[in-house]
């Protein structure tokens, strides 16, 4: 499996930077592949945003594990203590497709809000899978944003300093976590392998997220295998 590490290339995005990595197969035909992911924010409404090109119709897969810990699909332990992350997938026009708000789900009397959401049957094309905080939820579709865009220390208030700015990630219950996050991505599919990419197209749309990414000169030849970009919001 294809380990992806922190991007190095930056671009500049307004008052803004994105780290971008582009991802592919390297190996033979497969039925499923697994892409790890893990970084940290620095501020409550931070964004990891990731593009997905899926050549065929399969199945996607995704998991967070850094709010509760484990073993992510690279077999690396995951620590807890994460924030409650939330997942939410859009197609290529922007429009909101689903996903999971870790928050939501129950365990009993204890917390274990690492979100996961799956695509049975997903039809070829391009995604946007936006990982963000508890409470920053998207308004709508994707040029809508999301509802605590520009708030970096939100969650303060569940400290009962709302004004404090060196306040963050902190749970409603008042518990501080941590700006860590790590995610699982898994394509179900046939696919075939190939050389990897210069780059193929970005996704770019909604709010101060992203800005118009140039397509890269050269890319993968059309339906050849998944391709992921991972574009993770650096604090402005």
């Amino acid at each position: 499996m294809y380990k992806p590490r922190r991007p190095s290339a930056t671009a500049a995005m307004g008052a803004m930077s994105a780290l971008l990595l582009s991802l592919a197969l390297l190996a033979g035909p497969a039925r499923a592949t697994s892409f790890s992911f893990s970084g940290s924010f620095s501020s409550d409404d931070q964004l990891a945003v990731f593009n997905i090109l899926l050549p065929a119709p399969g199945e996607l897969q995704l998991l967070t594990l850094s709010y509760s810990g484990g073993s992510n699909a690279a077999g690396e332990t995951i620590a807890p203590g994460g924030f409650a992350p939330v997942l939410t997938l859009f197609d290529a026009t922007g429009s909101q497709i689903g996903g999971n708000v870790g928050s939501s789900n129950t365990c009993g009397i204890s917390f274990c809000w690492d979100a996961s959401y799956s695509l049975p049957g997903a039809p070829a094309g391009q995604y946007l899978l936006v990982l963000s905080q508890d409470g920053n939820n998207p308004v709508g579709q994707l040029a809508d944003g999301f509802s605590m865009s520009g708030q970096p220390h939100y969650t303060a208030q569940y400290a009962g300093l709302p004004d404090d700015p060196s306040l963050h990630f902190i749970q409603v219950d008042g518990t501080q976590r941590s700006g860590h996050w790590a995610l699982d991505l898994r394509l179900d599919g046939e696919v075939s392998a190939v050389p990897e990419p210069g780059a193929g197209a970005l996704l770019a749309a909604g709010l101060a997220l992203l800005a118009a990414l140039r397509r890269r000169r050269r890319g993968p030849a059309a339906g050849s295998t998944p391709a992921l970009a991972l574009l993770h919001q650096e604090p402005s």
